[in-house]
């Protein structure tokens, strides 16, 4: 089965020792053999295995914000942390580079006026989690 965040809510980021964790508070959407998106799904989590060595686990991830639609500018993880415990952030574009082993994924929130940019680099591997 294939997934896609597309019209989800991301509304908790934790970190782990090798893994980032995103938590949706909208499930995300399981998609057919075709792409198209077939069923929202419910307690959704995606672990993201990182392959760290030894770095600190923050270093792979990074998040650029943008108010009331300026210029982007990049923003300390604990910083959008403290923006997600505000607001969720919608979902509306995800984009994987499987060569580089990065995801990016673009946000807003329409009660903080933000968008948000999500990047998660050198993913070893990646694990949707739902009932």
């Amino acid at each position: 089965m294939n997934y896609q965040l597309h019209d989800s809510q991301i509304n908790k980021i934790e970190l782990g020792e090798d893994t980032v964790t995103l938590e949706f508070s909208q499930g995300f959407w399981a998609t057919d053999e075709h792409g198209k998106m077939c069923e929202q799904l419910e307690n959704c989590k995606i672990v993201f295995e990182i392959d760290r060595n030894d770095v600190p686990i923050e270093d792979y991830i990074s998040v650029r914000i943008s108010k009331k639609g300026g210029a982007y500018k990049t923003v300390s993880l604990a910083k959008f942390i403290d923006l997600l415990k505000k607001s969720p952030f919608d979902v509306y574009m995800e984009y994987d580079c499987s060569f580089a082993n990065r995801k990016m994924i673009q946000t807003h929130s329409n009660y903080l006026l933000v968008r948000a940019e999500i990047f998660i680099e050198e993913i070893k591997n990646t694990e949707y989690i739902h009932d």
